[in-house]
């Protein structure tokens, strides 16, 4: 038996959703069918918080109502094949379409470790079942390794010590976040970890996972062990291309399935979207690693608006990055570049600092700390990047970060906003960060700073 779709989406995640939702808005005339694998989708970037924060597995699905409301299918399936514009289901038979979207995601890099399929060692997948096995694990576990000092290692790190658990967090590069902020954040970040009693060790890599076929511990490169009976490993994740070959459609391993800049593919009626589409750079047009649910859902509203004509022009080329996490009572952010990949681009920057209390008068509660930390191109003065720690504002922070970097805002007109300021929501107008910051980077270009 054969059904046929207008538009048939291959994936259930942020981009998928955005996707469909985008879709039936434009076309609303069209029949818009969801595959994905997973009986019950989940919200990635809400899976760490499931080992303590949340109660349950089941608090972090990403609900189905918003598709069905609006008449979209949701096939539960997997993909096996393609004939024509056929797909070959596994068990439903076959599904013919359109216009097909590739929604299909990430999966966890696997380091060529020995003994990393050890009973006990786990990875940060998207799969239900898979995340209520880890959460029991987890609390079971009493001494815990997690592998890879990046976002999600952090959070995964931070939820366990809250949980009581004896954590050690290895990253093999100097510091924490180091593919995502400079190493003065990274620092903030280890030592707010181990002041909440985390082992921190930056600069080593793990050897071997060890064990009679269950986890026992690790040994380091130097031959030190560190017991445990949890692993994690959280080193990253690789764009899924699994239908993309099947297919035959153009990628590239590393950075996933070649598309242009309104997401079609080198199949004109295959598009692709979120962490499995190959991204470029906002600043260099070079291939990003960047995954993101924010980036993935706003391909997916750009391409389930652009199936079948281009009704929505793209404003802006590649992807910015744009990240914020928690460890401890510390909030950090980032949008745009660091300091550390300027100077591998060769660019010539100028940066400004400033530090302020959230609130004012300092002593008001909820009060905490914000540290801003701007970059300016040197001769053009428009904003590179912005770091910043402090309390739960970062994350919207970022965002403002995030639009001033892709409005090519300028220092002097950083320095002339017109802002908002309330004593219980935001630090004094007279040492505003953001403000001061730029302040700060403007003296130092005129040579005064």
């Amino acid at each position: 038996m054969e059904r046929h779709y207008d538009i048939v989406i291959v994936g259930g995640g942020p981009a998928g959703v955005a996707t469909a939702l985008s879709a039936q808005s434009t076309y609303p005339g069209k029949k818009i069918a969801l595959i994905r694998r997973e009986d019950i989708a989940m919200i990635p970037c809400g899976i760490p918080y499931i080992l303590h924060t949340l109660a349950r597995v089941e608090d972090d699905i990403l609900p189905d109502e918003p598709l069905k409301s609006k008449g979209i299918e949701i096939i539960v399936d997997t993909v096996e094949g393609r004939d024509g514009n056929v797909l070959l289901m596994e068990r439903s038979g076959r599904i013919s379409y359109d216009r097909l979207v590739l929604a299909t995601g990430s999966v966890p890099f696997v380091l060529p470790i020995p003994g990393i399929d050890r009973e006990g060692v786990y990875f940060v997948r998207k799969e239900k079942t898979y995340l209520e096995q880890l959460k029991r694990a987890a609390s079971e576990a009493q001494q815990v390794v997690v592998i890879g000092g990046g976002f999600i290692g952090v959070e995964v790190t931070d939820e366990l010590v809250k949980a009581g658990k004896q954590v050690t967090l290895i990253e093999k590069l100097p510091h924490l976040l180091p593919l995502a902020m400079d190493p003065e954040f990274g620092e903030m970040v280890e030592a707010e970890l181990k002041g909440m009693g985390v082992t921190v060790r930056v600069g080593e890599s793990v050897q071997e996972i060890v064990g009679n076929g269950k986890v026992t511990g690790v040994r380091l490169e130097d031959g030190t062990h560190i017991p445990a009976d949890l692993v994690i490993v959280s080193a990253g994740y690789r764009p899924n291309v699994e239908l993309a070959q099947k297919f035959g459609l153009k990628y590239d391993e590393r950075y996933g399935i070649l598309v242009d800049e309104y997401l079609r593919t080198s199949d004109q009626t295959v598009f692709a979207v979120g962490d499995c589409a190959a991204k470029k750079h906002f600043f260099t047009g070079e291939f990003s690693k960047v995954m993101l649910a924010s980036t993935a859902m706003a391909e997916g509203r750009l391409a389930g608006s652009n199936l079948f004509s281009i009704k929505v022009v793209r404003k802006y080329p590649g992807v910015l990055g744009s990240f914020s996490t928690k460890a401890g009572r510390l909030a950090f952010g980032v949008s745009g570049i660091t300091e550390m990949a300027a100077r591998e681009l060769g660019i010539d920057y100028i940066v400004g600092t400033a530090e302020a209390v959230d609130r004012h008068p300092g002593k008001l509660p909820g009060a905490s700390k914000i540290y801003v930390k701007l970059l300016f191109a040197r001769y053009s003065h428009t904003l590179l990047g912005a770091q910043v720690r402090g309390g739960d504002s970062v994350g919207e922070m970022v965002n403002m970060f995030a639009t001033m970097i892709l409005s090519k805002m300028t220092d002097m007109d950083i320095d002339v906003l017109q802002i908002g300021t309330h004593p219980l929501l935001t630090p004094s107008p007279l040492v505003y960060p953001v403000l001061n910051a730029t302040v700060s980077a403007i003296l130092k270009g005129q040579g005064t700073g």
